[in-house]
């Protein structure tokens, strides 16, 4: 830090004495000032058809008056526009050039009537927009001696013509000179942006962060107008308006980190700085409509520039009545301030009095006021900012045994901060692991799948302990999955009342579903012991976790059952076992569609008990539920191996027999028959009277070509059975 303080204070202090030494060097002895034999006429000349101005012709066509300096000649009124003429003198050059140091505002330079140089854009009206304030090198033909110069002027603003140096010299000369002038500005230029940096630097470090950023926003301020303040830049970028525009908006800036640094140093006297604070606001606002107002096109620098003289003039007076009545209550470092403040201003209203022709023309070292208040500027401040790390230091030695005492502490606290977050972590970990367990088994149709996807995942839930899952096969245990170390665990011999319990060391966790009625049916059991180490996390609590986990699952698992019960229920004909109806009506499409695609055939079988109703009247209905229930287990002992067979209702009954030929399926059918007729039906101890059943059958595409007419065929041939005398088959004809 001390090297760091050494290296700035060398550096401020070297360019500071290479920007008061390096002054612009004597003009050559070729330069001729142009200050005598000038002449004006107010208006604007009429042009012939060649676009050669009359006034360069004719003398008696104006009004030609002598004016001793050619700027803002008297009686100007409503007037715009102007021209100024001067004799050239007999002088020899080898590369001559007219210098002027600027024009209000845009001008065409004529010579012999041809226009050899033009500032900005005049309209036939002699009108035009405003193109900057820069320096003008007019170049003269080699006989120019003798002849007379023509300027055609326009200006809107409070001042109209020339202003500064005009002569004639040498284009090396001139150039010379303008680098000579802008050599301090660079060096100024140069050392304000270092003082901006420098305090950037210092109020990103602790103390006065504040007070440095003023001083970095002053430094560029000051840094930006002297850029546009400096010759040279017109030969680095031709682009005059955008440098005045870069110095004139650094110009009005320039005044909001003055009053805030005035208030940021008085404030710490314990005065009253409210009125700094409206002074930096007011000028805050104008800075903010100015640049409003420029890129909207309402408002042009030209008028900017004396709205804000005044109301800088305003406000400076407004600082001098409040400093002069507290200038004997503040410290002298603040006194210095002060004093270096209003030096700068006594520099600003100069160039001010200048620029407004309030006093004759002369070069205001503006760049060296703003470099001199920089570096007061950050000298007090950086001073200011030791004097406060001297106190910290201080401070902080007092301080170092009650840091070291809290800092052992806080070392403890993180610890166990640390292990609790590990903990959390843990935790929130086998949450997700018990989330993702339960969205897989969400999307799972059947239990049997749901307690596949829990062996799958169950490992890493109770990770990093042992533990072994096992699934209920036909009221026993059967183990499906294990991992860790081996553990001191039997399975129960049966599935019933398998109690859910644990400690600190081992756990056991039943899966479990419950039906509607109420009725438990065991489905897994896991079971874990703690032979690993948990980061952070009690053993109780995961014990208590996976209780958690397991009770959702439980649920989850519940709805599975649940939905697969109401599925069985929907496709079971209660009474018989059997697919129902609605059954029937979904797989037979789905027959259609296969067969179709792979041409395979397909043959159906619809049968029906002869006289069912009398049957019931004689025997009752509890005897035709038996008789029914005969009739589908000789259905579902006779068709199987990709045969459906199904209860459409009542005593009907069909059989969907895919890839079976007309042959085969009538075979099949006359064997059902017989069988039928010879099997006895028992009830309640009785033998009831045998039934018999009617058939019908029919196949794609042997015998329809239309497989979804396959049913409607096989009702009409049995229709036909039932017409011929029943405990017949009737097959369905081509």
């Amino acid at each position: 830090m001390k090297q760091l303080q050494t290296a700035f204070f060398y550096f401020i202090s070297l360019f500071f004495a290479t920007a008061l030494l390096c002054l612009p060097a004597n003009v050559s002895a070729q330069d001729m000032n142009l200050d005598d034999g000038w002449e004006y006429a107010w208006g604007d000349s009429a042009f012939n058809s060649d676009g050669v101005p009359l006034w360069t012709q004719q003398n008696s066509l104006a009004d030609w008056q002598p004016i001793a300096f050619p700027a803002d000649p008297p009686a100007r009124g409503a007037h715009d526009n102007v021209w100024f003429r001067i004799k050239l003198p007999q002088h020899v050059y080898r590369d001559p050039v007219f210098y002027a140091s600027s024009i209000d505002l845009l001008a065409e330079v004529y010579l012999d009537g041809e226009l050899i140089y033009k500032h900005g854009q005049l309209d036939q009206n002699g009108v035009g927009v405003f193109a900057g304030w820069p320096w003008h090198m007019i170049t003269l033909p080699e006989n120019f001696a003798g002849k007379t110069l023509y300027f055609r002027v326009y200006s809107n603003y409070i001042n109209i013509g020339f202003w500064g140096e005009r002569k004639l010299t040498e284009r090396v000369d001139a150039l010379k000179q303008i680098i000579e002038e802008s050599l301090q500005g660079f060096i100024v230029a140069g050392v304000t942006i270092f003082i901006a940096l420098m305090a950037a630097i210092f109020a990103m470090l602790k103390g006065q962060r504040r007070q440095f950023l003023n001083v970095c926003l002053f430094s560029l301020a000051a840094a930006g107008l002297v850029l546009g303040d400096i010759p040279a830049m017109k030969l680095i970028w031709d682009q005059p308006l955008l440098w005045n525009y870069i110095g004139a908006y650094a110009y009005f800036l320039l005044p909001i980190p003055m009053f805030m640094l005035l208030a940021e140093w008085l404030s710490d006297a314990g005065l009253e700085v409210r009125h700094f604070q409206w002074l930096w606001r007011a000028h805050f606002v104008f800075l903010l409509l100015a640049a409003i107002g420029s890129v909207s096109g309402l408002l042009h620098l030209t008028q900017l520039y004396p709205a804000f003289d005044g109301m800088f003039i305003v406000t400076l007076l407004l600082l001098v009545v409040f400093v002069l009545l507290v200038f004997n209550r503040v410290r002298l470092e603040q006194k210095l301030l002060i004093l270096a403040y209003f030096g700068f201003c006594s520099v600003m209203m100069l160039d001010m009095a200048v620029a407004h022709n309030w006093i004759s023309w002369s070069s205001v070292p503006v760049s060296s006021g703003a470099l001199l208040f920089s570096v007061a500027i950050i000298g007090l401040s950086f001073n200011h900012y030791l004097s406060t790390q001297r106190r910290l230091a201080k401070l902080n030695i007092s301080l170092e045994s009650k840091v070291i005492e809290r800092t052992e502490q806080l070392s403890i606290m993180v610890k166990q901060e640390a292990l609790r977050a590990n903990g959390l972590l843990f935790q929130q970990e086998k949450l997700e692991i018990v989330s993702d367990i339960i969205f897989e088994l969400e999307s799972c149709h059947t239990l049997e799948v749901g307690i596949e996807k829990i062996a799958n995942n169950i490992e890493a839930l109770c990770a990093p302990f042992s533990g072994v899952f096992s699934i209920a096969v036909t009221d026993e245990w059967r183990n499906v999955h294990s991992w860790g170390h081996t553990i001191d665990a039997p399975l129960p011999k049966n599935t019933a009342l398998i109690k859910l319990k644990f400690n600190n060391e081992q756990g056991v966790f039943p899966f479990r579903v419950v039906n509607q009625q109420g009725s438990v049916r065991y489905v897994a059991l896991l079971q874990v012991q703690a032979t690993g180490v948990l980061n952070g996390y009690p053993v109780a609590h995961f014990m208590k976790l996976l209780k958690r986990a397991v009770e959702k699952i439980n649920i989850t698992l519940a709805n599975i059952a649940l939905r697969e019960e109401l599925q069985r229920f929907s496709y079971e004909d209660e009474l018989t076992g059997l697919k129902n109806r609605r059954f029937f009506s979904e797989v037979m499409e789905h027959e259609i569609a296969s067969a179709e695609q792979n041409q395979e055939a397909l043959s159906l079988l619809i049968c029906d008990i002869d006289y069912f109703k009398k049957f019931n009247d004689t025997y009752g209905h509890p005897a035709g539920d038996e008789a029914l229930k005969t009739l589908a287990s000789l259905l579902s002992h006779f068709f199987h191996e990709g045969d459906i067979v199904c209860r459409l209702g009542g005593e009907e009954f069909v059989v969907v027999m895919p890839r079976v030929t007309s042959e085969d399926c009538l075979r099949k059918a006359e064997q059902l028959r017989a069988a039928v007729e010879k099997t006895q039906i028992e009830y309640e101890g009785y033998l009831l009277e045998n039934i018999t059943i009617s058939i019908g059958i029919s196949n794609w595409p042997e015998l329809i070509s239309d497989p979804r007419q396959l049913f409607q065929q096989t009702d009409s041939a049995l229709y036909q059975a039932k017409e011929s005398g029943r405990n017949c088959i009737r097959i369905t004809e081509k």
